[in-house]
């Protein structure tokens, strides 16, 4: 059985506490990434819980609280994790929210808050990280895109539309941080089995719900896990001659 190794590296990832975040950080720290840097609003039970299993699985742990959008905050973020080991190999932008609206009921501060939550914090954290790569031998940024960002999709307009700017940043990304030896992917999931997608399901009728699933050739919804494990191979040596693409997990949805 073949092994993806991230021994000695050192890997950030925002908005961590739960949902994809959380298991692409632990997925990480199983795969023996020396350091796990990561950061969301603020240290509560489930940043502790995420701390625990994560140093379980061998990984050096450090929290960065505050909002990923916020420059400061970012700029924390990286500067605390050079600090601390030396190095920086993958940043993986997974900050980001969503409301359900329709056009005619989305408000311009929605459409401002999602904006800026989604696309702000992945411009940031694609540029600070990238400031400090291109100074330290290159690295592996990994933005957390959506099916929404390809189909436009179904949710509220200004989440399709962050996770379609979050796409053509990748893009844009890719082509120009090559020479420096970074690579630029992202992951465009589909329907996951996650607290947001929970709570955005809770308020459909059975008709639109069994509507939503059957969509889905594979019938159900994906893991965090299940987008984890491509965001270990993004991030690893395998995927060495990738660079501008956007992954689409979903269960065979777009295909």
């Amino acid at each position: 059985m073949y092994s993806v190794s991230m021994k000695e590296k050192v890997v950030v990832v925002t908005g961590a506490a739960q949902g994809i975040g959380r298991a692409i950080a632990l997925k990480m720290a199983e795969a023996g990434c020396r350091g796990l840097s990561v950061n969301d609003l603020r240290m509560n039970d489930a940043a502790q819980s995420l701390k625990k299993e994560a140093e379980a699985l061998g990984a050096e742990f450090l929290f960065t609280e505050g909002d990923a959008s916020d420059e400061k905050t970012m700029r924390k973020l990286i500067e605390s994790t050079a600090e601390k080991w030396g190095r920086l190999d993958v940043m993986v932008n997974n900050a980001g929210i969503a409301k359900s609206n329709d056009l005619l009921n989305t408000t311009e501060a929605d459409w401002d808050l999602v904006i800026r939550v989604n696309m702000r914090s992945t411009f940031l954290g694609m540029k600070y990280a990238a400031e400090y790569m291109k100074d330290h031998g290159g690295g592996n940024i990994i933005n957390m895109g959506s099916i929404a960002g390809i189909t436009g999709g179904n949710t509220s307009p200004d989440y399709g539309a962050s996770k379609a700017g979050i796409i053509a940043l990748t893009k844009f990304g890719a082509k120009t941080l090559c020479k420096y030896g970074i690579r630029v992917n992202a992951l465009a999931p589909g329907t996951i089995e996650t607290e947001m997608i929970t709570r955005n399901f809770a308020g459909l009728d059975p008709e639109s719900l069994h509507k939503r699933l059957s969509a889905i050739p594979m019938a159900r919804m994906g893991t965090p896990e299940e987008v984890a494990n491509v965001a270990l191979f993004f991030a690893s040596d395998m995927s060495s001659f990738i660079t501008g693409e956007s992954l689409m997990i979903t269960g065979g949805r777009v295909s």
